[in-house]
């Protein structure tokens, strides 16, 4: 809680009250916690995120740009000589660096995050530069100074970034680093890393601040193409040397905002992205779990991002996939990593002071709606939007002033208010967090309103099927109805006749369709030139969808399985509500069902002799509503196994976090034992010394 202004308040940051909540039960009446601001009626409801129908550059020209080794400067590599560099500073300055709330953040910088451009540009077109928050189907997130304080170590406390150097000799130190920048880059454009490292490395008496500046130049504040060392970083660097505690935190995540607003196709021109986006990427892989790489195990004291070193992902193609959110997951203990002290046990309200502790008064700085200044911008920050992260329940989020009215140094005055005396809830580490009646009434009603919007217009961002699971089915009993209308156009084309005759000798195999199909591919080949990558597969998705539901004598089996890939689309996270049960024991009383009904079908169509008109009276329609029946009981029984997974693999996640809670009281009653019997080993020598001295003395 370094330098904070003026202004104080012991109003707290969040609101108990009674109110109606929805969950799996249904609606129930209970005394709940909620993030201010809060709306008190319709008329102050925030604006409900929305995203662009349109956006400015195709995802295969942002693809391009985010896949180029010149983007992307926030994932840099640490070279070996830097990490060796960071050794031994570190044995020098520990003490200093973790006064100044640096050491975990220099740390972390030593790791290297795979740069994955598909993952980062799906999802960066789900943000809203507005809300300053990702839109999914099922509700809102964001990534919050929470995530930048455990996964990248910045200090969410402290002065600002702005601020000058304070002393003579400060400005000393500043001047011969500056003078020695100056000298570096005679005759270049710029002052590379190699040349600066080479002039500082175990050199001189300013090697400390020189190594500060090179961590700042490209691992906090990196420039936009290449490994430059900043000289504007200097001041900052020299500060931090002398243990000065920087608020890094709120820089680096209005950095990261922005070039966010810039992917999402808010900016025509050039990308121009300087920000710490491996944030995003790792925010993306802790939060959902089918889309994350095996973690590895974290070394013995080394930061949360250790386990996500030099990683590829999982899965290619994840527009498909933003689904099982997971709300908090640093509340979990890891292998050699423990949670922050915040994340208590048992929920209490606290008081933030001076004898609580940083770590509190960092975590009201997280929940706290603010201001975030970044170089020559503000970006606004809203934690009320996304209380869940928080474990706290979510309510309709109030009207805050837009950053547009704030000059950098007003941003700054309304982060970094007193929380001197400000009463905190803090929830249980366990407690999840759910929404109010009036909330989700609210979402339901904008988000149908936005997502049809979207889906009506070719959004090359977003994939066209982001519908709830109930129209998903809807569309895919529209799509038997299609096909059927579909087999009778083809039954009236010119060439009837021939289709037919091939009717009957290839069982339902459809040559004449296949054929006009062919053409139509190459028609759409030619069409394609002009559209967009979304477009082209939305088409596509599509024309897979009728061939499969077209083709009788395919196996049901394999149809289901078509249309399932065609409905993987939706991302809206449905099975996080749905009940199931168990059905892997009954899948081959499906697949001779599934047998059953085809054997029948191409009997019908061997007794029947489709004539020249290419009609089998009462026969067609028929097949196709028993082959529908039998389509929709697969399409519920696999639900329910899909959902009855889900239900086990949550039963197994808290079976391992009792057995890890398990395993730590053992190892602390071990440690307890360990004192005790050392203790009493003391008292027996004592003991055995007392009496030996008094041996010695009544001999």
């Amino acid at each position: 809680m370094a330098n904070p202004s003026s202004s104080s308040s012991s109003h707290p940051i969040t609101e108990e009250r009674e109110e109606v909540m929805v969950s799996e039960k249904g609606h129930t009446f209970i005394k709940t916690h909620f993030l201010k601001p809060i709306a008190t009626s319709s008329v102050a409801v925030a604006e409900l995120p929305r995203q662009r129908l349109s956006v400015s550059s195709p995802p295969s020209e942002l693809l391009k740009r985010l896949s180029s080794a010149k983007s992307l400067s926030g994932f840099w590599v640490a070279e070996r000589r830097f990490v060796s560099w960071v050794g031994k500073m570190e044995a020098l300055h520990e003490p200093t660096w973790r006064k100044a709330g640096i050491f975990e953040a220099i740390k972390a910088s030593t790791y290297n995050i795979t740069k994955n451009p598909s993952l980062l540009l799906s999802v960066s077109q789900k943000w809203c530069p507005e809300t300053n928050s990702f839109v999914f189907p099922w509700g809102e997130a964001t990534v919050t100074l929470e995530d930048v304080m455990v996964l990248l170590g910045f200090s969410v406390l402290g002065s600002p970034v702005s601020d000058s150097v304070h002393s003579s000799e400060m400005e000393d130190a500043v001047e011969k680093l500056e003078k020695a920048w100056e000298e570096k880059k005679a005759g270049h454009d710029m002052v590379r890393e190699e040349p600066w490292t080479s002039r500082f490395f175990g050199r001189g008496d300013l090697e400390h601040e020189a190594f500060l500046v090179l961590w700042l130049s490209l691992y906090v504040f990196p420039e936009r193409t290449r490994r430059s060392i900043s000289k504007c970083l200097v001041p900052i660097a020299v500060r931090l040397a002398r243990g000065e505690r920087i608020a890094l935190a709120p820089a680096v995540l209005a950095g990261v905002y922005k070039d966010l607003g810039q992917i999402s196709g808010r900016c025509d021109g050039k990308l121009n992205l300087k920000s710490l986006l491996k944030l995003v990427q790792v925010w993306t892989w802790e939060r959902f779990k089918d889309l994350r790489p095996k973690p590895r195990d974290i070394p013995k004291g080394e930061p949360r991002i250790a386990q996500w070193d030099s990683l590829q992902q999982r899965h290619k193609n994840v527009r498909l996939r933003f689904d099982e959110f997971e709300w908090r997951p640093y509340t979990k203990p890891l292998k050699n990593w423990d949670p922050l002290r915040v994340y208590v046990e048992e929920a209490k309200w606290v008081t933030v002071d001076n004898s609580l502790g940083d770590e509190f008064a960092s975590f009201a700085r997280c929940v706290r709606v603010s201001q975030l200044v970044g170089d020559g911008f503000v970006e606004s920050y809203y934690p009320n939007r996304v209380a869940m992260q928080f474990g706290l329940a979510q309510d309709l989020p109030g009207l805050v002033t837009r950053h547009g009215d704030f000059t950098e140094k007003e941003a700054w005055d309304d982060y970094n208010k007193s929380l001197d005396g400000l009463k905190l809830y803090m929830p249980s580490r366990l407690a999840s967090g759910s929404v109010t009646a009036r909330y989700r009434d609210w979402w339901v009603k904008e988000t149908t309103e936005t997502f049809n919007a979207r889906n009506r217009f070719d959004d090359d961002a977003v994939s066209p099927k982001v519908l709830p699971l109930s129209q998903v089915v809807q569309n895919l009993e529209k799509s038997f109805t299609a096909t059927r209308s579909s087999m009778r156009r083809l039954a009236n084309k010119d060439k009837i006749g021939e289709l037919a005759k091939s009717l009957v000798s290839s069982r339902w195999k459809m040559k004449g369709a296949q054929e006009h199909d062919e053409e139509e591919e190459e028609e759409e080949e030619e069409e394609e030139d002009n559209m967009t990558i979304a477009q082209i597969r939305s088409r596509r998705k599509y024309s897979d969808a009728d061939k499969a539901g077209g083709d009788v004598s395919e196996p049901l089996g394999k149809r289901r399985r078509k249309f399932q890939v065609m409905d993987s689309d939706d991302d809206s996270g449905s099975c996080q509500k749905l009940a199931s049960v168990k059905i892997e024991a009954k899948n081959e009383e499906y697949d001779e069902t599934a047998s059953n009904i085809q054997h029948k079908t191409r009997q019908i169509c061997d007794d029947d002799e489709v004539d020249v008109n290419g009609d089998t009276p009462g026969k067609e329609s028929m097949i196709v509503d028993e082959a529908k029946k039998a389509e929709c009981w697969l399409h519920e029984a696999r639900e329910k196994k899909r959902c009855n997974e889900k239900r086990r693999e949550d039963i197994l996640e808290k079976l391992k976090l009792r057995n890890l809670s398990i395993k730590e009281k053992e190892l602390k009653l071990e440690a307890r034992i360990m004192e005790v019997e050392k203790t009493l080993g003391k008292i027996r020598e004592s003991n055995t010394r007392g009496n030996k001295i008094k041996i010695e003395a009544s001999a």
